[in-house]
């Protein structure tokens, strides 16, 4: 009986002295680096889509560099166009609301920086006054503390039928 429990003893404390941890972060890989969800750049994300929710992208206009790329579902376009897309919708739907929203901004180690948006997007049809409810992805990309790059991912094919009908 004392064998087996020094045996066990032993063995308990063994395990216990496993000191082995994994490196959360490789300061040498360029992917790696950290993750804060309340900073300024998170928090210039949500301005930005609550001035679409608003209709009022002009407004959050100064946050991006003059010759920003915007990739909507692909398709590369100016920040004047996507202002002029998005203030459409708001011609066909009301209460265009992005709710149930994660947002992150990403410091990689190499220097570059992302604010990742996760979000669920519902407004009513004027027309048929149903409601419509998408999953989309957002990110932005920062550079001198301006938005270079922006790219939105959503499936437009509902979206694209309640405008159509």
């Amino acid at each position: 009986m004392k064998k087996i429990f020094l045996f066990l003893f032993v063995s308990v404390l063994f395990i216990s002295c496993d000191t082995t941890t994994k490196n959360q972060t490789d300061k040498d890989d360029p992917m790696s680096g950290y993750m804060i969800g309340n900073d300024e750049k998170s928090d210039a994300m949500v301005k930005f889509t609550k001035a679409y929710q608003d209709n009022n992208l002009e407004s959050v206009k100064t946050m991006f560099t003059e010759d920003a790329i915007f990739h909507v579902n692909d398709a590369d376009v100016t920040f004047d166009e996507v202002n002029q897309a998005f203030s459409a919708g708001h011609e066909f739907f009301d209460d265009i609301k992005h709710s149930e929203y994660h947002v992150s901004t990403m410091y990689y180690n190499d220097g570059a920086i992302f604010t990742n948006y996760w979000y669920t997007w519902t407004a009513t049809s004027k027309k048929t006054k149903e409601v419509l409810t998408l999953k989309g992805y957002c990110w932005f990309k920062w550079e001198n503390d301006k938005v270079i790059e922006v790219y939105n991912a959503f499936d437009p094919t509902a979206y694209n039928a309640a405008m159509s009908n």
